[in-house]
């Protein structure tokens, strides 16, 4: 009977272990992956640049597994930082805007291509905690002061605060502005300098961000040293090859021989679980293309459409054009070109962009730092 009545209670005792409390105040941020998060709630696994851009992110969402300081955290997006070296380039940042390519991770198997493909360690530097209430983000606040004293005024942002806890190698930012808790194991990152969107560049002392930044992109490839360039034609309407906005098919994009070069990404809301976008991404050419996918078969080839594309580097492929524009043009020089072409087009002051609106579509053309026509964006 008592050997019966362990056997009987042994997955209860099971279940409470998998549901211990973590108190990431307390950890030491270079924990396995496994040992801080669980299959048991919604992982999703992946880049997101406006969060940080240059690590692999590790979502929880609708856990209560997580605390701070005894302070609950149920119902906050808990996210953990994952060195990649895959993403230590500027191909990704240079899309602008948020780039989301977060999938879930539902097994180990899952997790371990995701590290694999990113070439990213099994281990976390660092926790990223939503703070979405003035209660929350004041109790944390409190916290954080009667742990490491009042901290340094964050310069970049109106409430910031930030300390640099030398003994435990790190780094917190407390950004209510963005309501976000940042804690970074900086064993392994530059002493002296710290960038994100949220807290902007931070200076701990003697901070060079000529060279701190060119470590973040350590992997770029330089455009003169790219090779295979693929070779790209847009005609008067905008569309790029034999591919048409709002016709072209996904299956008929990957029956084309260009398309070898790219890689499938699908965007997917986590919450709704609902496919938002697919896009196919050459990083080493900086070359995009984009899908909208059909919302009641998304994985139907035959029924997603393409709805644009960006072309970041000129330098990167071989590119003419229909309507006499080309590479490295004056900022002056195409807007000429575009009033003899009768093209309708939006300059805006003091910027290096050029929008040209048609009946579909929004076609944006970039200049680089010396005011030459450089890439482009239809969509």
């Amino acid at each position: 009977m008592k050997i019966l009545s362990l056997i009987a209670i042994l997955p209860f005792v099971i279940s409470c272990r998998s549901q211990e409390i973590i108190d990431l105040a307390n950890l030491k941020l270079n924990e396995p992956i496994e040992q801080i998060s669980s299959f048991d709630y919604q992982l999703l696994i992946g880049v997101e640049t406006v969060e940080y851009p240059f690590s692999l992110l590790l979502e929880v969402e609708k856990s209560q597994r997580y605390s701070f300081d005894g302070i609950d955290l149920t119902g906050q997006r808990i996210i953990f930082q994952i060195n990649s070296e895959t993403l230590k380039t500027d191909s990704i940042t240079r899309l602008g805007g948020g780039h989301i390519d977060l999938n879930p991770a539902k097994t180990s198997v899952e997790l371990e291509h995701a590290l694999k493909k990113y070439a990213a360690t099994d281990r976390i530097y660092g926790v990223r905690i939503e703070l979405k209430t003035q209660e929350l983000k004041a109790s944390i606040l409190k916290k954080l002061s009667e742990r490491y004293g009042k901290g340094t005024k964050n310069p970049n942002t109106d409430n910031g605060v930030y300390w640099n806890i030398k003994p435990q190698n790190k780094f917190i930012f407390y950004a209510p502005d963005y309501n976000r808790l940042i804690i970074l194991n900086n064993a392994e990152l530059s002493k002296t300098c710290y960038w994100d969107i949220m807290n902007g560049l931070i200076d701990f002392g003697g901070c060079d961000n000529e060279k701190y930044m060119a470590n973040l992109l350590k992997n770029a490839t330089k455009p003169e040293d790219v090779k295979d360039k693929p070779t790209l034609k847009i005609d008067k309407n905008w569309n790029i090859n034999s591919f048409i906005i709002g016709e072209t098919t996904e299956e008929e994009f990957t029956q084309s021989p260009i398309s070898n070069r790219f890689e499938r990404v699908t965007e997917i809301d986590g919450t709704s679980g609902k496919t938002n976008e697919i896009y196919y991404q050459d990083n080493y050419h900086d070359l995009y293309c984009y899908f909208s996918p059909n919302k009641s078969d998304p994985e139907n080839p035959t029924r997603n459409t393409i709805t644009g594309y960006a072309i970041n580097d000129f330098r990167k492929v071989n590119i003419s054009f229909g309507n006499s524009l080309k590479p490295g043009l004056k900022f002056e020089e195409v807007l000429k070109l575009l009033d003899k072409l009768n093209i309708a087009y939006q300059p805006v002051d003091f910027a290096n962009y050029i929008e040209i609106k048609t009946s579909s579509n929004t076609v944006t053309l970039n200049f680089n730092e010396d005011m030459l026509f450089s890439g482009m964006f239809v969509k």
